[in-house]
């Protein structure tokens, strides 16, 4: 099968990859903006953007492959969007809490918690396709 062949078998998941490279590319220049500029931000949130970037590296490839797996599988599109845009919200909630406020807060615990439900459901969605 050739790449014209294969186009847009997998259009939510594309989407959602799109998104979250960009969403990606947002946090790492947010890491450099703020090591860089260390005498411009507070003294906290050099390591808070480092920890923003390294949770999303660490959550959204299994959230993303879910993602492909539950299209693969014949997921409903509405489904699909549903979990797609939920991770894309979460996560940026999880980068807005962490990254702007110091400590424990709201915004942080509902993006995080949430990432971790949203790719328990997803991930009993894939075992449950498969059986």
């Amino acid at each position: 099968m050739g790449i014209n062949e294969m186009s847009g078998l997998i259009p939510v998941t594309a989407l959602y990859v799109g998104l979250h490279a960009l969403l990606a590319v947002v946090l790492a220049n947010f890491v450099l903006y703020a090591r860089l500029r260390t005498g411009k931000v507070p003294a906290w949130q050099p390591d808070a953007a480092l920890r923003v970037q390294a949770n999303f590296i660490e959550n959204v490839p299994i959230a993303l492959l879910l993602l492909l797996v539950l299209e693969i599988q014949g997921a409903s599109q509405l489904l699909l969007h549903g979990f797609g845009l939920s991770l894309f919200v979460l996560r940026l909630l999880h980068a807005y809490g962490l990254g702007t406020y110091p400590g424990a807060n709201y915004p942080r615990l509902i993006g995080a918690q949430g990432t971790f439900v949203l790719i328990a459901v997803m991930a009993i969605g894939c075992l449950g396709s498969a059986l």
